[in-house]
């Protein structure tokens, strides 16, 4: 059975959703009196719960604090991951723009005909299309991965909160910790979508509407599941979502004005050396399907721009 490339990301969406989902109810469970069980809270949630009363301590007895610590902690020990994986993901979406041309050619061919062994051997060469532009078919998932890497933790500070009786009586500028705030959830939901939108503003756009939409859709969940969890539990798990997307939005910015400039130097060097490969070798494609015009790149290269004057002169 072949599977098309837009049904592909929607098996990973459905694969990333149900991960969550597994992970978020089986990291911890809870009892009929409500106390919490598991290995995940076992040496997880004991320790951050430890490390909360250790740290409130120090700060007056302030959880809210306490939370806010633990949080930077979180967030620095993923950051070579998280930055890597929104590194992945910009140079995946650049490399598949490069490529756009040749895979819509043999999209139409595959729209096309009507002979099975011929949509095999198509979508084969689709694969190989992707292969030697170097793509990583997951990298769209940069948004969402860095929250299913965090789902354990989650369930741990989640547990911490809920079993202590200490945190659940505790104020954070006279917002309770233990009962649910709006005002946190309107925060966590808009420092959130900040970050996506400056994701979302700094990816190189690809020409097919059916990747747009799609990578709008996988940038725009990490909130969507922040603000749903944020609004459906306490205060106190809301501050360390508001604290990590506000770290996270000081992350994009630092990717958008140092990591993103040099994948560009690097993507445009890969350009130059596909577009001089394009002039020494032969269409893999048949003779009747005219290439896809190449889209606009982001910062297009010089040899291109010098391209496209002589072939404007000839034509004059």
């Amino acid at each position: 059975m072949v599977i098309s490339q837009k049904n592909q990301k929607k098996l990973m969406m459905l694969f990333l959703l149900v991960m969550v989902a597994l992970i978020a109810t089986g990291c911890v469970s809870y009892d009929a009196a409500g106390n919490p069980s598991g290995w995940v809270y076992e040496y997880i949630g004991k320790p951050t719960s430890n490390l909360l009363d250790f740290l409130a301590n120090l700060f007056g007895g302030s959880y809210g604090i306490a939370i806010i610590i633990v949080t930077i902690i979180t967030r620095l020990l993923m950051l070579p991951s998280s930055i890597k994986m929104t590194k992945d993901s910009m140079i995946s979406q650049s490399r598949m723009q490069i490529a756009q041309p040749e895979i819509d050619a043999i999209d139409k061919l595959i729209a096309e005909t009507d002979d099975q062994n011929e949509k095999i051997r198509l979508n084969n060469e689709k694969m190989a299309v992707y292969k030697k532009y170097n793509i990583n078919m997951l990298g769209g998932l940069g948004g969402c991965l860095p929250l299913l890497i965090q789902m354990p933790i989650i369930a741990a500070v989640y547990a911490a909160i809920r079993s202590s009786e200490q945190i659940k009586q505790a104020t954070f500028f006279n917002i309770q910790l233990g009962q649910k705030s709006y005002l946190i959830f309107i925060l966590v939901v808009g420092v959130s979508f900040l970050q996506a939108w400056l994701m979302q503003r700094n990816m190189p756009q690809s020409s097919n509407p059916a990747a747009q939409q799609t990578s709008k859709t996988m940038l725009l969940m990490n909130p969507l599941m922040l603000g749903w969890i944020t609004l459906t539990t306490s205060a106190g798990l809301g501050i360390y979502f508001l604290t990590g997307a506000v770290v996270m939005l000081l992350q994009q910015l630092y990717v958008n004005q140092i990591v993103r400039p040099r994948i560009q130097e690097m993507i445009d060097e890969e350009a130059k050396h596909h577009d001089l490969l394009k002039d020494e070798l032969p269409s893999v494609h048949r003779k009747d399907v005219t290439p896809s015009p190449q889209p606009d790149r982001i910062i297009p290269t010089k040899k291109r721009r010098r391209n496209e004057g002589l072939q404007n002169r000839r034509q004059k």
